[in-house]
């Protein structure tokens, strides 16, 4: 029976005094005391609970404790305080259906704020709570493409409590990186950990966009690629999410895992060496290189001067010539 009274403010300790001048009706404050080892200012505190709940009584005239029947003091207590419990059940129910009215509306009225099958997310701080709510609903996967290089502190600080419980849920987890995060310290951290709970990172030279990928049902895109102020979409139309699985597909396969060194061909090219021609075909400045890479300017223009020591290019013009001359391309 320990610790049953709790609810109506008695602790075991006050059920066994009560219990003990149950026993022992003549017994005073020094008794109880020496029988169960307590303190005299612990007695005392518990003779003042039994008596604020009329379980204890003080005869005056003979300087003895009189014990009450608990069904007649405590029932009626326990009454009312069921009834509060059901009229909080009952909030507590009404307070539900309100949040899924609610709910139900909000999604509704987001779809139908855009095209049919499309979401869009204004600012920064939409697309988070947005993601947030995509991965807590998520039940079999994950995918995501993570490009602009190493990741900030406050990116890594919000992002890890959210994919550590995305996890523990057995949810499936896929992220590439962009090769150079494996020069920041805080991002390998991150990813290891990340992998250790059982998520998969791996790394590419360059990505396409940023993209979230959830349960193969919706991606999340970026409005503007290169302004995430802008805010994002969110895409339910089937034929656009198949079509950016497959291409989520094609970069994962061709991906390194992040544990793993990325090969070099001293003859032929490296993913980095097609990466860097293609961006040159789209006339890229080495100002986008280096975003697209999520590397300085600096690197940039050391990987450019090494690749066309290997094409034995005097320009960027002969290095596309050459690549396709040698095969590359």
């Amino acid at each position: 029976m320990t610790g049953m009274l709790e609810t109506v403010g008695l602790a075991a300790q006050d059920q066994d005094i009560y219990r003990t001048l149950l026993l022992h009706p003549d017994w005073g404050i020094a008794d109880i005391q020496h029988h169960l080892g307590l303190p005299e200012q612990e007695v005392c505190a518990a003779l003042d609970r039994l008596a604020r709940l009329s379980l204890l009584r003080l005869s005056g005239d003979a300087g003895r404790f009189i014990t009450a029947n608990p069904d007649v003091e405590l029932k009626p207590v326990l009454e009312r305080m069921e009834a509060e419990l059901d009229e909080q059940r009952a909030r507590l129910s009404r307070d539900r259906a309100t949040v899924a009215a609610l709910a139900a509306e909000y999604t509704s009225l987001r779809i139908q704020s855009g095209a049919q099958g499309l979401e869009r997310l204004e600012g920064v701080e939409s697309v988070r709570l947005r993601l947030q709510e995509l991965a807590q609903n998520a039940g079999s996967e994950v995918r995501a493409f993570m490009p602009g290089g190493a990741l900030s502190p406050g990116a890594l600080a919000a992002a890890g409590p959210l994919d550590e419980k995305t996890l523990a849920r057995g949810v499936r987890m896929q992220t590439v990186y962009l090769d150079s995060v494996r020069n920041d310290h805080a991002t390998v951290e991150y990813a290891t950990l990340f992998t250790a709970r059982g998520g998969q990172a791996r790394t590419v030279p360059s990505l396409p966009m940023r993209l979230i990928l959830c349960d193969r049902s919706i991606a999340v895109v970026p409005v503007n690629q290169d302004a995430s102020q802008d805010g994002a979409f969110v895409i339910h139309l089937s034929s656009v999410v198949a079509a950016l699985n497959q291409l989520f597909d094609l970069v994962w396969d061709r991906a390194t895992p992040l544990g793993d060194v990325p090969a070099l061909d001293s003859e032929g090219p490296s993913e980095r060496d097609l990466a860097l021609l293609k961006m040159l075909e789209d006339g890229l400045t080495d100002e986008g290189i280096a975003r697209k890479l999520g590397v300085s300017i600096r690197t940039v223009r050391r990987l450019m001067a090494d690749l066309l020591k290997r094409l034995n290019a005097q320009g960027r013009f002969q290095a596309g010539a050459e690549a396709v001359r040698q095969g590359w391309l």
